[in-house]
This record gives structure tokens, C-alpha cells and sequence, in this order.
């Protein structure tokens, strides 16, 4: 039995008062602002079909009704109200968790959670780093990841333990789910046909990017060397950490203090002694 159900939600409103509910580009409600008028009477999944019986294709549709609903907006949504709650579950974002989101324009932020089943659907979950994000580039159909993830989600965290690189999200992802069953992720979906565009865009870049400074070639060939010899086991032959050093010598630290004179240019002023 179907548990949507169209009703009407009647907002008394003052004109430019804002209503302080957000819609997505399907005209569902995914945010509610604390403390403003439309708190306890939309809720998060409510769906806006109509504003004082004109109807709404868009997002642009919506604000525009409203900009003339004074004194009342008569809101007509189609509510389903067990969406509704796991929508509100998702959206809810734990306060040590949501500390770690740096919330922009264009983005919804929610959490998701990969439950894994014995003998059941496979992971089906690909991704890639792009400008410190890590992106999803990759959900298979049927897989545990259609259930939360869709391809361009920035997932912010793992857990609540902040991501910036592919392969540490994947082995915290393994990690959790093998000994926990499940894993949660803190999600910033592009919402906005601009963010849409830009995710398109980082997940066609080759994401094997040059570091922002490159080394030089002499610090490289060194840099090349050390590699070499750690694969080896043996440091290299100069190194002043080895046996083989000049004079057959190795560093020591010694803890001593020593306090030498050194002179000091005064401003133009005769030179004084100084520790």
C-alpha cells in the first residue's frame, strides 16, 4: 500500500518574509532552517507540486510563487512518510561530524551507510581524487552503493575520519566494513546544475596530476637513489648514518649546551657582545 499522500500546508507569512525551506531541482524539501516559519509545517521529502494553486516545474517556479504568497502560502506537497523519515535520518549530520564540512552553495550534505550483507549484492563502488576530494566515480546497478551513492558525490569523511585521498578512504572503507559490518560516510552531493558541471568535469580530468611544485632533477635523483636503496636494504654507501661513512664515522647526538659570543651591528652603534 502506497504511503504517499498529497496535502495541503497553509504558511501564514508576511510579504518578503522568507519561507526557510530548501528544495532540490526535483522540488523535494531537503532543508529546513531552524526557527523560521516553515519549521514544523514542511517536512524534509515533502515534494511541492503547487503555491496558491499555481503550479511548480522548478526550483525558480517555487521562490517566484512565494515572492507573492503574502499573506498566506497554501503549499500543496506530496508527502510520503516513510521517505520522509529515512530522508531525515540521512540529513541529520552528527555535530562532531558536521564540524568537518565547509558548506557551499549548490551542495546538499547528508550521511550515508553501506551495510554489507553476507551473499548479498557486491560493493559496486568506485572512486577517484580530484583537488583534495574524494569523488565517486563509479556505482554499479544492484550494488550496495546505488542504495546511498550516486556518481559525483564528494564523500567528506569515512567513519568521521576526514578524506582527501582515494586510497586511504578505501582502506578505511575495507577496513570498517570487514570488522563492523557497515560503514557511514558524510556526503556533499552537488545539487546545482553549476556543482553537477563541475563534478562532470573533475571526473573526466586526469586525475594523475603533477605536484603543485616540482622537484628538481638533482633533489629527484636523490630522492631516486634513497628508493633504490630502501628496496635494497642497504643505505647508500655516503650516507653519514652508515658504516661505510668517511673515516669509518657515524653521527652521534650529544645533549650539551654551548653558549659562544657573537657580535651584534647595533643600528650603527658600537658593537656589543651578545649570547
Amino acid at each position: 500500500m502506497a504511503s504517499d499522500k498529497l496535502i495541503e500546508i497553509v504558511i501564514d507569512m508576511e510579504e518578503g518574509e522568507p519561507l526557510g525551506a530548501t528544495p532540490n531541482d526535483k522540488l523535494v524539501i531537503t532543508k529546513i532552517q531552524s526557527g523560521t516559519i516553515a519549521e514544523g509545517k514542511l517536512r524534509i521529502g515533502d515534494q511541492v507540486k503547487k503555491v496558491n494553486g499555481q503550479d511548480c516545474k522548478d526550483a525558480n517556479d517555487f521562490f517566484r510563487a512565494l515572492r507573492f504568497a503574502a499573506p498566506a502560502a497554501r503549499i500543496l506537497v506530496n508527502r510520503d512518510d516513510k521517505k520522509a523519515e529515512e530522508l531525515e535520518a540521512r540529513v541529520h549530520i552528527p555535530e562532531d561530524r558536521a564540524k568537518i564540512i565547509q558548506r557551499r552553495e549548490g551542495y546538499i550534505y547528508e550521511m550515508a551507510t553501506l551495510t554489507w550483507v553476507q551473499n548479498g549484492p557486491k560493493l559496486g563502488l568506485g572512486i577517484k581524487h580530484f583537488q583534495n576530494r574524494v569523488l565517486v566515480s563509479r556505482v554499479d546497478p544492484g550494488s550496495l552503493a546505488e542504495k546511498c551513492l550516486v556518481v559525483g558525490d564528494h564523500l567528506c569523511d569515512v567513519d568521521g575520519v576526514p578524506v582527501t585521498d582515494k586510497d586511504v578512504a578505501r582502506d578505511l572503507l575495507v577496513r570498517n566494513i570487514q570488522e563492523k559490518g557497515k560503514v557511514t560516510f558524510v556526503v556533499e552531493r552537488p545539487d546545482s546544475i553549476e556543482a553537477k558541471q563541475w563534478a562532470k568535469n573533475a571526473l573526466a580530468t586526469n586525475l594523475m596530476q603533477p605536484p603543485s611544485v616540482q622537484m628538481n632533477d638533482d633533489v629527484r635523483q636523490i630522492a631516486t637513489t634513497y628508493r633504490a636503496a630502501l628496496k635494497s636494504a642497504k643505505p647508500p654507501a655516503k650516507s653519514a648514518m652508515s658504516a661505510g661513512a668517511p673515516s669509518g664515522k657515524r653521527v652521534q647526538i650529544v645533549d650539551q649546551l654551548h653558549a659562544h659570543e657573537i657580535g651584534h651591528d647595533h643600528e650603527g652603534k658600537a658593537l656589543r657582545k651578545v649570547k
